[in-house]
């Protein structure tokens, strides 16, 4: 058969050759019928089993993801698992088959809808992504009415193997999880694996290549073929040619031996600093959300903690922690780091990250208010946690930061109550105070506006990328339509050599956080726009550090260069493509 080569959106990097299998997704029959009273019972019924058998299948395959994804990455899971325990879901459901005398199946598919219509509204790119795993949720539940458990959206799962290369309609983040657990080649959707979707998560996690955006009526008639997936240039080559898969064999050599030769990534990290090819040090510091990836980072010897996500603990604890229970978790890491920095931001709740259950209603979402807005409307907390992370201040080089900040005058009232607190523990309780370094979070397109004032006001800057790429593109038209969440867009890399440049006027660190800082091509990038300190989770540090030591700093200061000069976000990749493709 001819040879194709279909281009989509990168999602996953990495690059296998599998054998193509199409899933066609079973059709769903509902009953859009209205149902008698003497069948209300029978359909609440079939509507409790469908949720425990839903159940069921979450918790296994969170089960089969224990050590293999990080405590955030499994909060995929709880969000499926706070839908179907949800009373108030269910009895919405419940009153609509009562009172409406609709079928289980119509009633579920109501009452989501209601919720997705809902979060359609939102402008955050974020809590749109939800909209898949809701309509996830509705079809697993009008499946699990009648059908056996094991039929897994129609995936057929007994005749999946490591050997093939999914291409689905729709993907989404149990789906994913599945394909995961079977090990397959790499995964192709239609739609569903946007980067920032579950699906799109677990895949990266578990190092299975994906690409998003790739139709399926034109791939199908390739079911069964030899084909090559390229998660990093987001490209599937179908019945690729015998030079095409010698390429292949011939990088994949490589990596092996590339692996082999630096089988201790980690401790090369660890021995000596991270630096450019010719000499430049870089810092690659952790972001944690937990105490666990707190001890994997130490092992990994990396620079400092750029990051802890504090909100991991409210929403684990499913309550607010004491601050006895919070100043012995920051102490902990404080003095388990020898003098090296800590960054602990304050709690990031709100919108897409309200720990109670469900929580879709008019007072959630995009309209609640979120980070230190959030913080200061429940200032009881924020003072909680502040006490904690002053106090844990002693043990070692603490700081602490706030998240989604908008305006100055958030920042002016954050430090009047780090004076209050330091006061209080000073005068009243004669514990000795550290001078704590001050700094923000810029992530809202409203701080990149005053980024000078802020600046006068901190001591330090973490740039968090995915909240500020979302903002940028969502109001500049010159992002691509086709891929309006891309951290390499021409506008999105102007701005953040802005605030790179307005940090270094003033003289205060800037840390670049999120996906960004861990993409070998916008890493080139960020180096060459004067990036020092990159901030990641802990598993994408030892290929960090590895890819780092390949790269020149002029050829990284020509790179970004071209890149801010760049008409579009095409032009961006194949130049950053180009440049990096031997060095992964």
């Amino acid at each position: 058969m001819e040879r194709k080569c279909f281009e989509g959106e990168p999602v996953s990097a990495g690059t296998k050759m599998g054998k193509i299998f199409i899933v066609k997704e079973s059709d769903i029959k509902i009953n859009e019928g209205l149902i008698d009273e003497s069948e209300v019972e029978d359909q609440i019924t079939n509507l409790e089993v469908a949720i425990c058998r839903t159940f069921i299948e979450i918790y296994d395959l969170n089960d089969g993801f224990k050590g293999i994804l990080s405590e955030e990455e499994n909060r995929i899971f709880e969000f499926y698992k706070e839908i179907l325990d949800d009373q108030t879901f269910f009895e919405e459901i419940k009153s609509l088959i009562k009172n409406e005398r609709y079928s289980a199946e119509k009633a579920i598919y109501t009452c989501i809808n209601k919720y997705i219509d809902e979060i359609s509204k939102s402008n955050n790119e974020y809590i749109k992504q939800r909209i898949f795993d809701l309509n996830d949720i509705a079809k697993r539940l009008v499946r699990n009415i009648s059908v056996s458990v094991a039929d897994e959206n129609g995936l057929k799962i007994n005749e999946i193997n490591s050997e093939q290369i999914m291409v689905l309609k729709e993907l989404t983040p149990i789906i994913a999880a599945s394909l995961a657990k079977k090990e397959v080649k790499g995964v192709v959707a239609e739609e569903g694996a946007g980067y920032f979707t579950h699906a799109s998560i677990i895949l990266r996690s578990t190092g299975i290549p994906a690409v998003n955006g790739i139709r399926m009526d034109e791939i199908e008639k390739f079911d069964g073929s030899p084909a090559i997936i390229d998660g990093s240039k987001g490209v599937v080559v179908a019945n690729p040619s015998e030079a095409e898969i010698q390429d292949l064999k011939s990088g994949l050599s490589e990596k092996k031996q590339a692996l082999k030769n630096g089988r201790n990534g980690a401790a090369a990290c660890e021995r000596k600093p991270v630096e450019t090819a010719d000499g430049y040090r870089i810092r690659l510091l952790a972001n944690i959300s937990s105490v666990k990836e707190f001890l994997v980072a130490k092992k990994l010897g990396v620079d400092g903690i750029g990051l802890v996500r504090t909100e991991s603990l409210f929403i684990n604890y499913k309550r607010i922690p004491d601050e006895k229970r919070q100043y012995l978790i920051y102490s902990k890491i404080a003095k388990d780091l020898d003098g090296k920095p800590v960054v602990i931001r304050t709690a990031d709740i709100g919108g897409d990250k309200v720990p109670q259950a469900l929580a879709i209603n008019d007072q959630s979402l995009s309209r609640s208010a979120r980070g230190i807005r959030r913080s200061l409307e429940h200032k009881t907390e924020l003072v909680t946690q502040i006490r904690a992370i002053m106090r844990a201040g002693k043990f070692g080089k603490v700081f602490i930061s706030f998240p989604m900040v908008d305006s100055i005058e958030q920042i002016m009232e954050v430090k009047r109550i780090i004076k209050d607190i330091s006061d209080e523990l000073a005068e009243k309780k004669g514990e000795p105070v550290n001078r704590i370094g001050i700094g923000t979070m810029v992530e809202t397109a409203e701080a990149v506006k005053i980024i000078d004032e802020i600046l006068n006001e901190v001591d330090f800057i973490s740039i968090g990328t995915n909240d500020m790429l979302h903002q940028i593109c969502e109001q500049s038209r010159k992002c691509s339509t086709l891929e309006m969440r891309s951290y390499l867009e021409p506008v999105f890399l102007q701005t953040l050599k802005h605030c790179l440049d307005k940090a270094a006027e003033k003289n205060k660190p800037a840390c670049v956080c999120g996906e960004m800082a861990t993409d070998p091509m916008a890493i080139v990038v960020l180096l060459g726009m004067g990036a020092k300190d990159l901030s990641m989770s802990p598993s994408y540090i030892e290929n960090t550090c590895r890819f780092i030591r390949t790269i020149k700093l002029d050829e990284a200061k020509e790179a970004a260069q071209k890149a801010l000069e760049s008409q579009n976000l095409q032009e961006v990749k194949n130049m950053l493509s180009e440049l990096t493709k031997n060095r992964m």
